[in-house]
């Protein structure tokens, strides 16, 4: 696959690392039908390259990368590897011909975590590039902690990665620090040094989606994402928000991906994880095609672009109005009219404070069968003039 080159404004490529940063969130494991269900489904809706896991787990994890690898899918399989010789050769046994290698680059993770210096970091991400290359892999490289890390330094390892023949750095706000103008200064400089730019956000400070989206328009063609945002800690940047962000925001950016599929996998992975996902989530939630409040109301029976950015059929939803104690004549008649009847407006006077009552009473929802109730409690009052019935 064609290298992309990073220009602001370009066409976004999604980088799935569900089953291996989504596979590190605590309590989350994926059994071998259920990874295979998850490339399958990514490699349909359009997703073009997936982080499929680290032969560093074992020979369980190694046996499934290898029946992973031998799927007939379009997307491209890729493993996440140490630059260490154990890793290297798993890969190159296993048959990727692409694999991404991670290397520290902040201070803090250079020496706690790997225990190297500034000059060693340099010099391994050359020596365990070039290797990789020289074996006929395509090779891209993860700049851990990059958020915490000198711009001069990365510079350094970008340029080391790109002398050894790497095809393009991985920009990783390890954790969650950046805001969107902060990262789209960075992401704008690093795009500047020579090779595309991969982003991948995690979501401390629920900026995630934010971070990707600007890194995208500062250059980062290459945008790893994880279905519903699952990952370590609060997670990674959801890719159903990503893309939606995109598609949707400002003049829309043409994603690749398709949306219906990708509210379905969505909501799969969430039930095969064991996990609930909130009715109010974005894009994919359950209830947020929902109305109650009255000018609200009226607007969506009028024109649902008023209050819906996209339509709920793109998710695989329906929109519903929704009678609370803030709802106006517009809800209740929706909701009368769905059930056959066409009020008065003056039955509809006398009614809409009977139902607010009704719902402050309740404080929630008021059935449609109170509603009923009360409509043909006024009808046989005689305080209100008989209705026409639909269809008659």
């Amino acid at each position: 696959m064609a290298e992309e080159t990073g220009v602001p404004g370009g066409v976004p490529v999604f980088v799935d690392t569900t089953l291996r940063d989504g596979g590190q969130s605590p309590g989350v494991f994926f059994d071998r039908p259920t990874k295979m269900a998850v490339v399958t489904t990514l490699s349909r809706i359009g997703v073009r390259e997936i982080e499929v896991g680290s032969p560093c787990l074992g020979e369980k994890e190694i046996e499934d990368l290898r029946v992973l690898l031998s799927l007939p899918v379009p997307a491209e399989l890729f493993p996440w590897l140490r630059p260490v010789d154990e890793d290297l050769d798993a890969s190159l046994k296993l048959g990727f011909g692409r694999v991404h290698l991670s290397f520290p680059t902040s201070d803090i993770h250079m020496a706690v975590v790997r225990g190297v210096s500034r000059g060693e970091t340099v010099e391994r991400a050359w020596g365990s590039v070039r290797r990789m290359v020289s074996e006929g892999c395509r090779v891209s490289v993860g700049l851990e902690d990059a958020s915490r890390a000198e711009m001069g330094f990365l510079e350094d390892v970008v340029m080391a990665v790109r002398e050894a023949g790497g095809i393009r750095v991985r920009y990783c706000d390890t954790v969650g620090r950046h805001h969107p103008l902060e990262i789209a200064e960075r992401i704008s400089l690093l795009a500047s040094f020579g090779l595309p730019v991969e982003v991948h956000c995690h979501n401390d400070l629920g900026l995630a989606t934010a971070n990707t989206v600007s890194a995208f328009h500062a250059g980062a063609t290459f945008l790893s994402t994880t279905v519903t945002g699952v990952g370590e800690r609060a997670g990674n940047a959801a890719m159903e928000e990503v893309a939606f962000a995109l598609a949707f925001s400002g003049k829309g950016v043409e994603t690749g991906i398709d949306f219906p599929g990708l509210a379905h996998i969505s909501r799969w992975l969430y039930a095969a994880i064991g996990r609930t996902l909130s009715p109010y989530r974005p894009v994919v939630g359950s209830r947020i095609f929902h109305h109650s409040s009255g000018i609200h109301v009226d607007g969506v029976i009028k024109e649902p672009a008023n209050y819906e950015l996209f339509p709920p059929e793109l998710v695989g939803l329906k929109r519903k109005i929704v009678v609370t104690h803030q709802t106006g004549r517009s809800g209740i008649r929706n909701v009368l009219e769905r059930m056959g009847y066409r009020p008065s407006q003056e039955i509809l006077d006398r009614l809409v404070p009977i139902v607010r009552a009704e719902g402050w009473k309740l404080k929630g929802i008021v059935p449609a069968q109170t509603i009923l109730n009360h409509f043909m409690a006024i009808l046989e009052s005689g305080q209100g003039t008989s209705p026409a019935r639909q269809g008659s």
